[in-house]
């Protein structure tokens, strides 16, 4: 027996109002985003701005649809920017907590260095996107096996996704046990309390992402004919308020504010022997001069 084609572009009419309400409440954001990244100047918050251009895309797209449910650019469009769009904000976290072990001085007691903090997970993200982003843009073909191909590519970079959110939560978590623990051992206070407050906002913000990130692979994988996949009301529920949520959070809280400009910059206890050799060099051949 043949097998059918059981997959479709959508099983609702997307709606209008939503698609709308979107756009203006991303479109404040992101507006607020930008204003901020003006006035610190810190690279670092410019990747929120990105996110929330992706979402005011997506749901432009989905005005799109909603008049043409059949149309395979818009739907293409919404499905890909919507998947990648909250990527932008889980890679300016993952920066944020090399930052965070930089500001609290941790380098040595943290799991993962601060330097390969942004090289691991930001690289995972990024892997993350471009999978997310092939799934989804083959996913609008009317051809069965395509579609069914494509679906699990989105799968797999949505899978990719959780397991990274995961272990950067454990990464996170583990830093803050040992540093607490450096702190009681040599019986003093640190002089500055940034780096928990950095901390506490990377755990609310990763946990609204990571909630995002299940919902979004229970939908897929569950499969295109789904509860969670034929109703909208999922969608906005447990995808765009989040988001606007980390977005929300990100300008209250501000944790870049906690990030000295030139935190980059500045060097660590544990400096490299090659950086070290690289003094004494220089100030020998100043002294030659």
């Amino acid at each position: 027996m043949a097998k059918t084609f059981d997959f479709e572009m959508y099983r609702y009419t997307p709606s209008l109002t939503g698609a709308i309400v979107g756009i203006i409440v991303f479109s404040i954001l992101a507006g607020l985003q930008f204003w901020q990244w003006l006035r610190c100047r810190k690279t670092i918050v410019i990747w929120l701005f990105v996110g929330a251009i992706c979402e005011i895309a997506g749901y432009g797209a989905r005005i799109g649809s909603h008049y043409d449910t059949k149309g395979w650019a818009p739907f293409i469009i919404q499905g890909v920017l919507l998947l990648v769009g909250p990527l932008f904000f889980a890679a300016t976290i993952y920066m944020f907590l090399a930052r965070t072990i930089r500001v609290a001085g941790g380098e040595e007691v943290s799991i993962v260095k601060p330097k390969w903090c942004t090289r691991i997970f930001v690289g995972a993200d990024i892997s993350t996107l471009v999978v997310q982003g092939l799934g989804a843009s083959i996913m609008g073909t009317m051809k069965l096996a395509l579609a069914i191909a494509g679906e699990k590519i989105v799968i797999a970079g949505l899978a990719l996704q959780v397991a990274t959110f995961v272990f950067f939560v454990i990464t996170s978590a583990d830093f803050h046990i040992r540093m607490n623990r450096k702190s009681r051992q040599m019986n003093a206070v640190d002089g500055s309390d940034d780096w928990r407050k950095m901390l506490r906002i990377l755990y609310i913000t990763s946990s609204l992402i990571l909630f995002r990130c299940i919902f979004r692979l229970i939908e897929y994988a569950m499969g295109n004919a789904s509860y969670l996949m034929s109703h909208e009301w999922t969608l906005y529920t447990f995808d765009t308020v989040p988001m606007a949520l980390v977005l929300v959070l990100m300008l209250v809280l501000n944790p870049a504010k906690y990030v000295p400009q030139d935190i980059t910059k500045q060097r660590s206890p544990s400096s490299s022997d090659e950086e070290q050799l690289g003094t004494v060099r220089d100030q020998y051949l100043g002294e030659r001069k």
